[in-house]
């Protein structure tokens, strides 16, 4: 399945356009299967006069149209989905209000949640890659972006600016080098072969989050929430070492005195995770875990005698740790066990009688 490309756009649909052919020029080429414009209602108003209307310019097709020839696109590429209008429900009339453009911070809320839900929405599937591009819309939707793909983006995405060379970047008409028609007049009158122009994309380097917070990837809620949430998690990590205790007994595991009652086989994974940290020897995959459990088994006679060394395997250690990760979670603990690795965050330990 071919990537989806997910463009933020105000006035000037045509970074779209610039993006696409830049994109299909390069070594291997990547064409979008699928391509989603976030805007607002004026915007929209915009791609839809700009974009899809036929132009007598350019023989009366479309400028979508043109490019699609242009690029040589298949016909399952570059389909453009009706553009997402940022904007909220409206709970005295039952209906849809879009934003008619963004000028107050309340709306810049509201887009910044429901950028990042266009996000989830790609990112979900894990056979879809994004490319989302910045170039277009108010500068704080292009930053909006960027943070929602760094929250929720994965390695396999891409974030794109596209720089286009002067003075086709501010030369009305243009939509993408070699396009049809005659050649397009800047102010002062002097024309311009638009096969001449320069466009090229730029990657933007992000740190994917999603990473180190698990739950990115489910349904995040609000922007500002997500954002208030998981910056508490990372102060936490760059705080003192959180202080761990546990007692088998009791079944029962503290996390800087918050106490968590946890079933006897994820509390001696546990156990055994945070002694081979404080040894320097922590495995590094679940095989090595089920293997030396085992033997440490044996001779943890802390242990409760019900749990039996050979009832441990990769299986029941990928299980008993998922079941771990949702006891922090649903504590609400600032210490977390990660999702793809191994190496805990500081932590001090105390085994309890």
């Amino acid at each position: 399945m071919g990537p989806t490309l997910l463009a933020v756009t105000g006035l000037t649909p045509a970074i779209v356009t610039e993006t696409v052919w830049a994109l299909a020029k390069e070594k291997p080429r990547t064409l979008p299967r699928r391509v989603i414009f976030i805007t607002t209602q004026i915007g929209a108003g915009k791609i839809k006069e700009r974009l899809f209307s036929p132009q007598p310019v350019m023989g009366g097709q479309t400028v979508w149209e043109a490019l699609r020839s242009a690029v040589k696109s298949g016909d399952e590429e570059l389909i453009a989905e009706e553009p997402r209008i940022i904007g909220q429900a409206n709970p005295k009339s039952g209906l849809f209000d879009p934003l008619p453009d963004i000028r107050t911070p309340a709306e810049n809320a509201l887009a910044a949640s429901f950028i990042l839900e266009e996000v989830r929405r790609v990112t979900m599937n894990p056979d879809t890659p994004l490319i989302a591009s910045i170039a277009g819309g108010r500068k704080t939707m292009g930053a909006l972006l960027h943070a929602a793909v760094t929250l929720l983006g994965r390695e396999t995405d891409r974030l794109t600016h596209v720089l286009v060379g002067a003075p086709y970047e501010n030369l009305p008409g243009f939509y993408f080098p070699g396009q049809p028609g005659p050649a397009l007049e800047d102010r002062e009158g002097k024309a311009h072969a638009p096969a001449m122009a320069d466009v090229q994309l730029a990657d933007v380097p992000y740190v994917p989050l999603r990473n180190r917070f698990d739950d990115l990837k489910e349904i995040p809620g609000s922007f500002d929430g997500l954002v208030k949430k998981w910056s508490k998690v990372l102060k936490s990590d760059a705080a003192k070492p959180a202080h761990i205790e546990i007692s088998h007994r009791e079944k029962r595991l503290w996390i800087d005195g918050t106490p968590i009652g946890i079933r006897s086989k994820v509390l001696a994974i546990l156990h055994f995770l945070l002694q081979s940290h404080e040894n320097g020897t922590c495995p590094i995959d679940q095989p090595q875990i089920a293997e030396e459990m085992v033997v440490w088994l044996k001779t943890a006679h802390f242990i409760p005698t019900g749990l039996k060394p050979a009832g441990m395997d990769t299986e029941t250690v990928r299980h008993e740790l998922g079941e771990l990760r949702s006891r922090l979670k649903k504590a609400d603990v600032g210490w977390q066990f990660p999702v793809r690795s191994l190496v805990l965050p500081p932590f001090t330990f105390r085994l309890r009688s």
